[in-house]
């Protein structure tokens, strides 16, 4: 029988860092319609829905949602991980494929290979190794019975922390996407007012009418350096930081980005390569004197 899968864009009006950010205007469209125009574009989804919680401040985006044609879920407002089973529940599904609603352009094409591999094969898990999702271009797949197993041990908003903490538990598949599309100095997630600045400033210049690919965009910030340098300040929240670094905390990281590799600091920021020698020399100065003699 063929299996299930939704859609879920998680979302609520109640931001810490931005509050109705998900209903701010981009090139004409709200924040979380350019999620569901994105979420419809995915091959092999049964529906997209909105999993919000009861809380009344959500009843704007309930209506967007509804005017939208996007089915919708109303849950607890801590317990995220609940939200995600009870829609399975009432749907029948057997996966989601999860988007948080600061990520406007997340990658449409392997979140429709996750589906893809979800349908040959089950899995608990799907993700892509090789970038994290701290910078708003990705989505996971998450089994109806991986959110179960997860309930029993979290229930915040870093819903996969535990599997990727027990990955020997659960049965996963990690993917690779394109290098070209691994540009971790670039931030495209929405967390605070300078950084819907800069989206929508990429919305302005590319949007016409149809979801925006990584590949122009990533094209057109490289064109236009100084809109990707705009938000490059802003630091990461406590438990995304804690998904993407888990049981290590590095100082700095040299990671590829397309054909070349950048230095990112503990907060995933980008960092120009003469502050880290500098810091390298306050760190390992008996290094830096042997060199000079």
């Amino acid at each position: 029988m063929k299996k299930k899968v939704l859609g879920v864009i998680t979302a609520r009006m109640a931001s810490t860092r931005l509050p109705g950010k998900v209903l701010q205007k981009m090139a004409g469209k709200s924040v979380f319609e350019h999620h569901v125009e994105r979420m419809k574009h995915v091959e092999g989804l049964d529906g997209v829905f909105l999993a919000t919680s009861s809380d009344p401040l959500n009843k704007a985006l309930i209506e967007e949602a509804e005017r939208l044609d996007c089915g919708w879920f109303a849950g607890a407002e801590q317990d995220i991980v609940d939200r995600h089973i009870k829609l399975c529940e009432r749907e029948k599904a057997d996966a989601v494929i999860r988007v948080t609603c600061d990520s406007p352009i997340f990658d449409i094409d392997s979140t429709s290979e996750f589906v893809r591999d979800f349908h040959k094969e089950f899995r608990d898990y799907i993700f892509v190794g090789n970038m994290t999702m701290i910078q708003g271009t990705l989505t996971e797949l998450i089994s109806y019975k991986a959110l179960c197993k997860v309930h029993d041990h979290y229930r915040g908003a870093a819903i996969t922390s535990y599997i990727k903490e027990n990955i020997s538990e659960f049965k996963t598949l990690r993917k690779e996407i394109e290098v070209d599309l691994c540009r971790p100095e670039y931030r495209l997630t929405i967390d605070e007012a300078i950084d819907i600045e800069m989206i929508r400033k990429i919305y302005e210049a590319l949007y016409h009418g149809k979801p925006l690919t990584l590949k122009e965009v990533y094209t057109w910030l490289d064109d236009n350096p100084m809109v990707g340098k705009m938000n490059m300040q802003v630091g990461i929240k406590g438990c995304e930081q804690q998904s993407a670094n888990l049981m290590e905390s590095p100082l700095y990281s040299v990671v590829r980005s397309g054909r070349k590799y950048v230095i990112l600091d503990e907060h995933k920021r980008m960092v120009p390569p003469d502050v880290f020698y500098r810091a390298m020399g306050k760190l390992f100065p008996e290094s830096t004197n042997e060199r000079r003699a």
